[in-house]
């Protein structure tokens, strides 16, 4: 299974703290990513109207402990064209996730599914660990994402102290300020045999991704000599569901 291939019907983060090399703490997270395809006349606003009125009052009336967004491909590289939309929820821990797994199979949530897969059809999950170097407080209803599929020069791995080393010199944090957000992601439950090591994920508004890529900041920091590795980065656009 292709995490960019993945199904949409949620998608889920646990997160913790690892204290790496240099003491930076840098969240760690667990996410879960499916894909969907639309299905006859349903439409991306469809979902959307659903996702963020009936799905998000059980969310809440079930007291769930998560947030929801849904990536719309915006400019996406072969063979990950093909979903129309990836639904993608956080949980702060993986009993949060069995919470909402046990509450969305049970059968006082069978109408609701069943709407949800009269639009869209789903594949299954796949999971990856994600570290957070920068989060937004508080959600943009719509932000642009920059999806890089991220591969190390020869002989170097993605470690925590290798993140940390890579933040300390390329100043992450001081460069995603304001709305932005930068994240890595390891991929590990569900997939295997992808080409790349791992993906990292930029978001923000789309005047601040634009600024960000005019002052040559992009997601291919492979030009600067310091980089470790080099991406392909996909677009996206993320809406806000539930927060």
């Amino acid at each position: 299974m292709k995490l960019l291939q993945l199904p949409a019907l949620l998608v889920f983060s646990l997160a913790a703290s690892v204290a790496v090399a240099d003491h930076h703490e840098i969240p760690k997270l667990n996410a879960e990513v499916h894909e969907c395809t639309l299905k006859g006349n349903a439409t991306l606003s469809d979902v959307l109207s659903f996702a963020r009125s009936e799905f998000s009052d059980w969310a809440e009336k079930s007291s769930l402990n998560l947030r929801t967004f849904i990536w719309e491909p915006v400019a996406v590289a072969p063979p990950y064209d093909q979903a129309d939309l990836r639904w993608v929820n956080y949980f702060p821990s993986w009993g949060d996730y069995a919470k909402a797994n046990t509450a969305w199979r049970a059968p006082g949530s069978a109408d609701l599914s069943a709407k949800l897969l009269d639009m869209v059809d789903c594949k299954l999950p796949a999971f990856a660990q994600t570290y957070m170097f920068n989060r937004a407080d508080t959600p943009l209803d719509e932000k642009t994402i920059l999806l890089g599929k991220c591969s190390f020069k020869a002989g170097l791995r993605l470690t925590p102290e290798r993140l940390a080393a890579t933040l300390k010199a390329q100043d992450l944090e001081g460069r995603t300020t304001g709305d932005l957000v930068e994240s890595f992601w390891i991929t590990s439950i569900g997939i295997e045999g992808e080409p790349w090591d791992f993906l990292r994920v930029t978001g923000g508004s789309a005047e601040a991704i634009a600024e960000m890529m005019d002052s040559g900041n992009g997601p291919d920091l492979s030009r600067m000599m310091a980089n470790p590795f080099s991406c392909e980065t996909d677009f996206h656009r993320s809406h806000t569901v539930h927060w």
